[in-house]
């Protein structure tokens, strides 16, 4: 009976053996890769600028300066507002975010902005508040 630490190939190993190996490094080696990049995406803080919560001297509580206000006229681009999804009326009152120039209902968007957002719900853009410090 033949020992199994002295077995040899006849006329060498069968092919498919040298595949095996270099396989298994590559397998090993994008494993490797993939936890990396899961571990330094896993470890970054969350900091999104459109999603970052309001100073503590600009929430709720504390009473928005005014914002810039338009009136709406027909025949403009935008006709709805996007928090409300309800249709402006000619001449009624908009507010026009200074950063961005989205126009809104005044009191939909200052929920939205009494509501730890401060970026516009429509683009993103985050929006430097002013507050009256009024206590």
């Amino acid at each position: 009976m033949a020992n199994s630490a002295n077995f040899h190939w006849k006329g060498g190993p069968p092919n498919w053996i040298y595949a095996i190996g270099p396989a298994v490094v590559v397998v090993v080696i994008v494993h490797l890769i993939l936890f990396f990049l899961w571990w330094i995406m896993k470890n970054q803080p969350e900091q999104e600028e459109h999603n970052v919560e309001l100073p503590q001297d600009q929430q709720p509580h504390a009473p928005m300066t005014e914002l810039p206000r338009r009136e709406f006229h027909a025949g403009e681009a935008a006709t709805d507002c996007p928090v409300c999804l309800e249709e402006f009326v000619e001449g009624e009152s908009l507010v026009e975010l200074p950063t961005c120039l989205h126009a809104f209902h005044p009191s939909c968007i200052e929920t939205w902005l009494t509501q730890n957002h401060a970026s516009c719900p429509v683009c993103r853009l985050h929006i430097e508040l002013q507050v009256d410090n009024v206590v």
